[in-house]
């Protein structure tokens, strides 16, 4: 993965999970791209994107997302 990218208030990840949790806040989604199987979606933030990521690795959402994905492991395992 590499690291996000901050322009002009926006940031564009290619973290699903944080922008899950991005647009659970409220940000807004301004731009989303495909490109093979590798998808980015860009935000427009107002404030210190250092300071969302930290409250997102220690948010319950950052949680819920690795349960769901270690449930997806074993019911994709046969």
């Amino acid at each position: 993965m590499k690291p996000d990218k901050i322009k002009n208030n926006h940031i564009t990840t290619d973290d699903l999970a944080f922008s899950a949790y991005l647009k659970m806040k409220g940000y807004l989604l301004i731009k989303s791209d495909q490109k093979k199987s590798k998808s980015t979606f860009t935000f427009e933030v107002d404030e210190d994107v250092s300071q969302l990521k930290v409250e997102f690795i220690n948010s319950e959402f950052v949680k819920f997302y690795n349960e769901m994905r270690n449930l997806k492991k074993m019911i994709s395992v046969k």
